[in-house]
């Protein structure tokens, strides 16, 4: 009998969360319309932030243009022009990202906000932006894009740990997560050390990674799935981002 873990489910229909928030944000009738885009300003505030500090501005002018970038998401109904089938929610931000700053942030931070809007700056965040968190060089693209990427990959982390809690599937993901971590050291730990730590034989390591990989692989698919509109377009988003995953 295959491991569940390496069997991909057959999904009965498409699923387009991300874009299930947008249509309800888009609905202005709806009671969850305001919740909805106070998800999709929390869930993308980062990248956003990171995209701001590359074009040149220092943390707390770059704080304040992404409360404002989302404040005027907000007021101005932005998200009712997102069209998914047009293209991915990632190339819609940078766009109206873009012209946000290069044609309204003067006005936009004269502008009292008449929105009330509550982004995730946690203590963790401010801290962040003071150390060298922006790479050597790239695009302000490129930044966002790494920052998407990583959200990604954290999201699915996150989701691992909460989702695999019992049987192998819990084996696999402790086994995984160690050697994640391992791999930021600056001498990661080989198999064997892996296994003289996690109590285990190296061939259990080695079976125990391939299968914690292919579950983090899935949930990875399942957040890139969110904002894209086929299933086709999910290995072209993993594709383009893969370079970010460091």
């Amino acid at each position: 009998m295959p491991d569940p873990a390496d069997v991909e489910s057959e999904p009965s229909h498409f699923r387009t969360t991300a874009w299930s928030v947008v249509a309800s944000a888009q609905d202005r009738t709806s009671p969850d319309s305001q919740a909805s885009l106070q998800y999709l300003c929390k869930r993308y505030w980062k990248p956003v932030y990171r995209y701001v500090r590359r074009r040149g501005f220092d943390h707390e002018t770059a704080r304040d243009l992404t409360q404002d970038y989302f404040a005027r998401f907000l007021e101005k109904g932005l998200v009712e022009a997102v069209d998914r089938n047009r293209g991915r929610f990632r190339t819609f931000l940078l766009t109206t990202l873009s012209r946000f700053l290069s044609r309204e942030y003067h006005k936009a931070r004269r502008r009292p906000r008449t929105v009330p809007l509550t982004l995730p700056v946690t203590d963790e965040d401010e801290r962040e932006p003071e150390r060298a968190e922006l790479a050597a060089d790239g695009t302000p693209e490129e930044e966002f894009n790494r920052s998407w990427a990583r959200s990604l990959i954290l999201e699915s982390l996150r989701r691992m740990r909460e989702t695999c809690t019992d049987g192998n599937r819990a084996e696999y993901c402790r086994v995984f997560l160690a050697y994640i971590e391992s791999a930021t050291d600056t001498e990661p730990k080989s198999y064997r050390e892996l296994a003289e730590l996690l109590g285990l034989s190296e061939t259990d390591v080695t079976n125990y990674l391939h299968r914690g990989r292919n579950i983090f692989h899935k949930l990875l698919r399942e957040e890139v799935r969110q904002s894209v509109i086929s299933e086709d377009e999910i290995d072209k988003e993993l594709s383009e981002l893969r370079r970010y995953f460091s």
